[in-house]
């Protein structure tokens, strides 16, 4: 059996049978079985969520404002066990739940672009009314 096979972490996530033959190698088979076909993408794709997960802090965070992403009652504390443990939750959930990030990001973007887009409208029928008011005298 490949040595690669025998590795605890992969054994323990289950994408390998552990009851294959050393000559069987289900990543090379060109017609897998469901099962396997279910573990490579289910791995594949988690891989995948966790690698935009940070791909999105990292982008959500680009301006190098650390501050903005760690919750102020943080850098009020005195950086206790507590407080760590509380900060490191937090990243976690940032990093599992980008989707939701995503989102609420996109939509206040939308929004202050409308709102912008509005205001502007706004000031350009209010020119227009009082340059047609100015003709008009």
């Amino acid at each position: 059996m490949p040595p690669f096979y025998n590795h605890p972490f992969v054994e323990g996530l289950s994408l390998v049978p552990r009851d294959m033959s050393a000559n069987d190698n289900p990543l090379k088979s060109v017609n897998p079985s469901p099962d396997t076909a279910l573990k490579i993408v289910a791995s594949v794709w988690v891989v995948g969520w966790l690698v935009f997960g940070l791909i999105s802090v990292i982008s959500l965070n680009s301006r190098g404002q650390a501050g903005y992403w760690i919750p102020d009652w943080y850098l009020d504390t005195d950086g206790k066990k507590r407080a760590k443990l509380s900060v490191a939750t937090w990243w976690l959930c940032v990093l599992l739940f980008w989707p939701i990030i995503w989102i609420i990001y996109l939509v206040g973007i939308t929004w202050r672009a409308i709102k912008r887009g509005w205001n502007k409208w706004k000031e350009n029928k209010t020119k227009r009314l009082a340059e047609d008011s100015s003709e008009e005298v």
